[in-house]
C-alpha cells in the first residue's frame, strides 16, 4: 500500500512542489474539501487538524482536542483522520497550491524536508520569536531535528524510540533469562535458535522473531552504529546527494535479515502498512520477539488487558550491530505540528494557540500516558499522568530511559531528505528480492543504493538543486 501511494504520489508531489515553490502564503483561503469554514467574524476561529493516529493514540488525541476546545472560546479545533503518515503528507502537499489544506498538519519526522521544500509552511520560529517563547524545557533532540538553518519549522509533539517487544514466558521455557533480552543481532539469532519450535514434519510452528519489511529498520541500525543514512551529515550540512548505507553495518544487517528468514528463525511478515501484524504474531504466540515502536505501547497494553493468554510482555532496546550497540536509543523520531501558510492569518494564529497548549507539560504527560509517545517536555515526567502510567505499566519507563541517553549526533537525529519515502521503498524492494531468493544480500544492497540515488537525483533536479 505504501509503495502504491508513493508511485502515485511522486508525480503529484513534483507538481505540487513546483507550484508551491517560491509562492507566498495567501491571506485568503478556501475550505478544506467539503468541510465548512466560518468566515472571519465574532466568535471562535475554527481550524482543522489533519492527523494519522489510530487505536489508543487516536482516542487520547481526540480527548485532548476536546478538552482544549472546552477550555477557552477563542479557537475550535476539528481533528480529522487522513490515513497513514504517507497518505496525510501526500494530501497536504497536493492541496497546498489551492489553499484547500488544513491549518495544522500532524506529520511524521521523515517528511520534514519535503514540508520545508514546499515553501508553504509558516515556521513556528516566527511565534517563538514574537513571544520570546521558552524552549529550555524541551528535549534537545526534539528541537534539533526540526531546527534547520536556525529556524524551528514545526513544533515537536511526540517522540518515539524503536523497541523490541517480546514474550517472557517462552524465554523461561527454553532457559533464557527474560530480564536479559538479546542486545545485538547475533544474540537475537542465538535466542531464536532456542525459541523456534517445529512440528514432526519440520514445519516451524513458532518463530523466534517476527520481521516486518520496513525501510526504517535500516535507518536505526545505521544510527546505532554511528553511521549516516545519506551524505552531507545526513543532509544537515548541505543537500543530500546520495545514500551512505552501503557500508559494513548496512551489509551486516542485510545478511543477518536474509539468514534469519532463510534458516526459519524469523517469520517474514512482509510489507505491512498497519505495522500491527508483527505485534499480533507475538500475541498469537506465532513468534516471541518483534521490532516495533514505543508509539504503539499504550495500544499494546490495552489489548493485553482485554485478555491475551500466554503473553507476559517484555520491552527492550532494539538490538544493534554487534560491537556497536549504543547506550541509549539509536535515534529519535516522532511527530510534529506544522502550520500551513496557505490559510488566513487568524487561522495561523489560532493554530499556534493550540500548538502551544498541546506542548505544555500537562498535555504532554497525558499524551505519553495515552499513546506511548514520549513527552517533548522534560518536566512532563514529574506530573501525575506520567508517574501513574509508569507505575501501572513499568514498560513505559524503558523508552523514557533510552531516550534520555540518546545522542544528538547527526547520525542519531536521522536524515533530512525530500525523497525519503522513495528511498525507504527502494530498501523495501531490495529486502523483498533478497527474501524471495531473487537477489543475494549484496545484490539487494546494490539495487537499493542505485534506486535510492536515482530518486535523490531526480528530486534534487526537480527542486532546481
Amino acid at each position: 500500500m505504501n509503495r502504491v501511494w508513493t508511485l502515485l504520489g511522486v508525480a503529484a508531489i513534483a507538481v505540487a512542489l513546483s507550484a508551491c515553490s517560491g509562492k507566498e502564503g495567501t491571506e485568503e483561503g478556501g475550505g478544506v474539501g467539503n468541510e465548512a469554514r466560518p468566515t472571519a467574524s465574532a466568535g471562535p476561529v475554527s481550524i482543522t487538524f489533519w492527523h494519522s493516529e489510530s487505536a489508543s493514540a487516536n482516542d487520547n488525541l481526540v480527548k485532548l482536542v476536546e478538552r482544549f476546545n472546552a477550555s477557552q472560546n477563542e479557537v475550535k479545533v476539528q481533528p480529522i483522520f487522513q490515513g497513514n503518515d504517507l497518505e496525510l503528507t501526500l494530501k497536504a502537499i497536493a492541496s497546498m497550491p489551492s489553499g484547500n489544506v488544513s491549518t495544522i498538519a500532524y506529520v511524521s519526522d521523515g517528511y520534514a524536508q519535503l514540508m520545508i521544500d514546499s515553501g508553504q509552511i509558516t515556521p513556528v520560529q516566527e511565534y517563538v520569536d514574537q513571544e520570546d517563547y521558552d524552549l529550555s524545557d524541551f528535549a534537545p533532540a526534539s528541537i534539533a531535528y526540526y531546527m534547520v538553518d536556525d529556524t524551528l519549522y514545526s513544533m515537536p509533539c511526540g517522540l518515539a524510540v524503536p523497541l523490541m517487544y517480546y514474550n517472557k514466558i517462552p524465554f523461561r521455557e527454553v532457559g533464557l533469562d527474560p530480564e536479559q533480552p538479546p542486545k545485538d543481532l547475533d544474540e537475537v539469532r542465538a535466542a531464536s535458535e532456542k525459541l523456534v519450535q517445529r512440528d514432526s514434519a519440520g514445519n516451524v510452528t513458532r518463530f523466534g522473531l517476527a520481521l516486518e519489511i520496513h525501510g526504517w529498520f535500516v535507518r536505526f541500525m545505521l544510527a546505532g552504529a554511528g553511521e549516516l543514512y545519506v551524505n552531507n551529515d545526513n543532509g544537515r550540512a548541505g543537500v543530500a546527494t546520495e545514500v551512505a548505507f552501503d557500508n559494513d553495518a548496512g551489509r551486516k544487517f542485510f545478511q543477518w535479515w536474509h539468514d534469519m528468514v532463510q534458516d526459519g528463525l524469523a517469520l517474514n511478515i512482509g510489507v505491512d502498512p498497519t505495522s500491527a501484524n508483527g505485534l499480533l504474531a507475538v500475541g498469537a504466540r506465532n513468534a516471541v520477539m518483534v521490532l516495533s515502536t514505543s508509539a504503539a505501547l499504550r495500544s499494546v497494553m490495552d489489548v493485553l488487558e482485554k485478555g491475551i493468554e500466554g503473553v507476559e510482555l517484555g520491552v527492550a532496546p532494539i538490538p544493534g550491530i554487534p560491537g556497536k550497540v549504543p547506550e541509549g536509543s539509536p535515534g529519535v523520531y516522532g511527530r510534529s505540528l506544522w502550520i500551513m501558510s496557505a490559510r488566513p492569518q487568524p487561522e495561523r494564529d489560532a493554530a499556534w494557540k493550540f500548538i502551544r497548549w498541546f506542548a505544555e507539560p500537562e498535555q504532554q504527560a497525558e499524551w505519553f500516558a495515552g499513546s506511548g509517545y514520549l513527552p517533548v517536555r522534560n518536566s512532563a515526567y514529574d506530573l501525575p499522568a506520567a508517574k501513574e502510567i509508569i507505575a501501572r505499566y513499568p514498560q513505559f519507563q524503558i523508552p523514557a530511559d533510552l531516550f534520555a541517553k540518546t545522542a544528538t549526533t547527526t547520525a542519531a537525529l536521522g536524515p533530512l531528505l525530500g525523497p525519503l519515502q522513495q528511498v525507504q521503498d527502494s530498501i523495501t524492494d531490495a529486502i523483498e528480492s533478497m527474501i524471495s531468493g531473487s537477489a543475494s544480500p549484496n545484490e539487494a544492497m546494490a539495487a537499493a543504493v542505485e534506486a535510492s540515488n536515482s530518486a535523490i537525483s531526480e528530486y534534487n533536479r526537480r527542486m532546481g538543486r
